[in-house]
């Protein structure tokens, strides 16, 4: 019987630290400004000129880390929130609307890779055309 149960113990303790560690680690990574976990859809990667990649939960956050690093950072790719592509932001349409992202850090800008499904989402959210915020300085 003590066989068993410890036997039942131990298996339970690798199957709740299987668990946390897929919660914590697997399911989404983190966002490398805040912690926050990354959803795909509003996920942003910076690439470094090193080749190393930083990724981030939402534009408000990206901008916060890309303003203090623009000098270590080669290019920005940003997902498109209809159809999940990842493209370069220069290539983006960003729109500012009422419509909030991200809780947390209150994030209004949407990316699209079509300006006509821009303008659907400034029509629908009370929104307006915004610069690219990755763009180099001149």
């Amino acid at each position: 019987m003590t066989k068993k149960f410890c036997s039942g113990i131990a298996l339970f303790l690798i199957i709740a630290t299987l668990g946390v560690f897929y919660q914590k680690y697997v399911k989404y990574p983190r966002c490398d400004y805040d912690g926050s976990p990354v959803t795909p859809i509003y996920e942003v990667e910076i690439v470094l000129k090193d080749s190393g990649i930083k990724r981030f939960c939402s534009i408000y956050c990206a901008v916060q880390w890309f303003k203090k690093n623009k000098h270590a950072v080669d290019h920005v790719i940003v997902t498109d929130e209809i159809r999940g592509n990842k493209i370069d932001s220069y290539m983006a349409h960003f729109v500012e609307s009422e419509l909030i992202t991200n809780e947390t850090n209150d994030n209004r800008i949407h990316v699209f890779q079509q300006r006509e499904y821009a303008q659907i989402h400034m029509d629908k959210f009370n929104g307006r055309i915004v610069d690219d915020p990755f763009e180099p300085d001149e």
